[in-house]
């Protein structure tokens, strides 16, 4: 994933795309954020979903403190 900004075509529209929103189990929004870092010479990206820009903001500190890897992934069930 390459992360791309396109600030004045963001200023001027009122809410992302739907696929980038969704909604928790108390019908709140939540908002797809990228996130990038470098490695070995390369940059690297990754999303999160979050309530606000703060709110991913605080999501990427409270990464910094405490994120460790869990494991591979090998697929996924709905709940």
């Amino acid at each position: 994933m390459n992360v791309l900004s396109f600030s004045r075509a963001r200023n001027s529209r009122d809410d992302p795309d739907a696929g980038f929103v969704a909604t928790d189990v108390d019908d709140r929004r939540l908002y797809r954020f990228a996130l990038q870092y470098d490695m070995d010479g390369k940059s690297w990206a990754t999303e999160i979903w979050a309530y606000s820009s703060k709110d991913a903001e605080d999501r990427v500190a409270a990464m910094r403190r405490s994120l460790s890897m869990c494991g591979q992934l090998y697929g996924e069930v709905e709940a």
